[in-house]
């Protein structure tokens, strides 16, 4: 019963954290070029994200002790350090979300702040062995903490470009963080925290999809930060403790497939035309899927190729590899045929 108590908090500190987004004028002006939006927009994902997490978080680390949380089971020294990683991530994008940070230089504190928490976290946030789906190893122990900072680094921009049209990224967010779910035992706190984020979620993405507020890099960073080190955490417990092998490099791959191949193309672009890599352009997957679609329809083709594909994986798992392969194709069909954006 407790547990429904803490539900009906989630509008509540939204309503908080939407008082707390306007008394600091956190608004997205339009400039007529990238963003298309008429009047200046509310940047409320941050905040809200940011409070969801530091609220539960604290509530599960000071009750648990209570017997408020007796069920559960989790490192209170490993969620306090991911707690403070996740805060400091909300800072840099908050920050950027005022004053635009140099995207080299956000990418170079995001890379430390993943560094530093792992540098203190458990194992079980590292990534030292790669199990493949073909039964190979690679393993990375000497250099474990600077090959997941790196692959953090390289989810969170590729979640970040993602963030172009209204309730896009938030409903990304929500199919990775339900599947991740699938694969963690109810008396995980991470099960819990994560039924709580996809709530909020769609609570957010309602809104946001009405033009009513913006995520922000500040609440993509946040949800990136905890999603990254969510997905190592469940990746390797499901190694330690599961016989079946659903977890392993290229599931892991799909999943975040569509994203960051889109990524990929963007940067090969933008070098190749000798454009900097990092500086935002209107040439996005999803971009191109809102000219010729509109925003629903684009919502939805996007979603449908993360969706649908680990869906087939999970009940056809000797498909994988021909499904990333199919995957791979329908996205160079949509960028081959599809109009080009301005």
């Amino acid at each position: 019963m407790h547990i429904l108590y803490l539900l009906v908090l989630i509008p509540v500190i939204f309503l908080l954290s939407n008082k707390i987004a306007k008394y600091i004028n956190l608004y997205d002006y339009p400039d007529n070029k990238r963003k298309i939006h008429s009047k200046p927009i509310l940047i409320l994902g941050g905040i809200f994200f940011q409070n969801i997490i530091l609220f539960y978080f604290l509530i599960f680390l000071f009750f648990n002790k209570n017997n408020f949380f007796s069920h559960i089971k989790n490192s209170h020294e490993d969620l306090s350090i991911l707690l403070s990683a996740i805060s400091l991530s909300f800072i840099v994008g908050l920050y950027d979300d005022k004053k635009n940070l140099n995207p080299l230089l956000k990418l170079f504190l995001m890379f430390l702040i993943f560094s530093i928490s792992l540098f203190f976290l458990s194992d079980l946030y590292h990534l030292r062995r790669l199990n493949s789906f073909f039964d190979y190893n690679f393993y990375f122990d000497t250099f474990s903490i600077i090959f997941t900072s790196f692959c953090f680094v390289v989810l969170l921009n590729a979640t970040n470009m993602s963030d172009g049209i209204n309730s896009l990224t938030s409903n990304i967010f929500i199919i990775w963080l339900f599947f991740i779910t699938l694969f963690i035992p109810e008396d995980n706190f991470y099960f819990f925290m994560n039924i709580i984020l996809i709530l909020s979620l769609i609570l957010f993405s309602i809104l946001n999809f009405r033009n009513k507020c913006f995520l922000g890099d500040s609440g993509c960073f946040v949800l990136a930060c905890y999603l990254s080190f969510l997905t190592v955490y469940t990746y390797n417990n499901h190694l330690l403790y599961s016989e079946k092998n659903y977890l392993n490099v290229e599931s892991i791959f799909l999943l975040f497939l569509v994203p960051g191949i889109d990524m990929l193309r963007l940067f090969l672009k933008r070098i190749y035309i000798g454009k900097n890599p990092l500086k935002a352009d209107k040439n996005h997957f999803h971009h191109k899927l809102l000219k010729n679609f509109g925003n629903f329809k684009a919502i939805l083709i996007y979603n449908s190729m993360i969706l649908i594909p680990w869906f087939i994986y999970l009940f056809m798992r000797s498909m994988l590899p021909y499904i990333i392969f199919i995957v791979i194709v329908i996205y160079c069909i949509f960028i081959a045929k599809i109009k080009k954006t301005v």
